[in-house]
């Protein structure tokens, strides 16, 4: 990694892949401010108008700073248009659908946030277990069209923590 530590990242993959575990201890470790798509999607328990979540969207985005974590794919190129980087969770739908139904025994109920897991259903696990083969050529689409954001992939949880690492040393050098 470069030592220009990015300013507006968009994290995204599949449920269960550890995107906001890991977009939290970012965010922290950069002191950026944070968004979770998922808790945007939704009003209480309602979710939004579509026109309404956009233009939270925009707004979002058109922030100086952001980690933006969430895979809504139909707004994935307004995140790619002002990103400085992409980190792409790649991981295994097997692993995903384990780590889900993990999810549903040891979340703690009472910190239940709107959007988040509350179970697991036919339609989630048909996306979880589609969702490459849907949606591989819309973000190689995206990369082709974006060519300056960088694109990061972690295929395991070890490349996280050696971005994570990367980070660290890079913040050290420029004290």
């Amino acid at each position: 990694m470069k030592s220009e530590i990015p300013k507006r990242i968009a994290i995204i993959g599949l449920p269960g892949s550890g995107k906001s575990t890991f977009a939290f201890e970012l965010a922290n470790l950069l002191n950026i401010p944070l968004h979770h798509l998922d808790r945007h999607v939704f009003d209480g328990r309602k979710k939004r108008d579509r026109q309404e979540f956009l233009a939270i969207k925009k707004a979002l985005v058109s922030e100086e700073c952001w980690i933006i974590e969430g895979c809504s794919l139909s707004t994935l190129e307004m995140r790619f248009a002002r990103a400085d980087m992409i980190i792409y969770f790649h991981f295994s739908s097997l692993l995903c659908i384990w780590r889900l139904c993990k999810r549903l025994f040891y979340f703690d109920k009472t910190s239940i946030k709107s959007g988040c897991l509350r179970g697991i259903n036919w339609p989630l696990l048909k996306y979880v277990w589609t969702f490459d083969r849907n949606n591989r050529e819309s973000i190689e689409e995206l990369k082709r069209k974006y060519p300056l954001v960088k694109f990061i992939i972690f295929r395991k949880s070890c490349d996280l923590y050696k971005f994570l690492d990367e980070i660290q040393k890079c913040k050290d050098l420029k004290k």
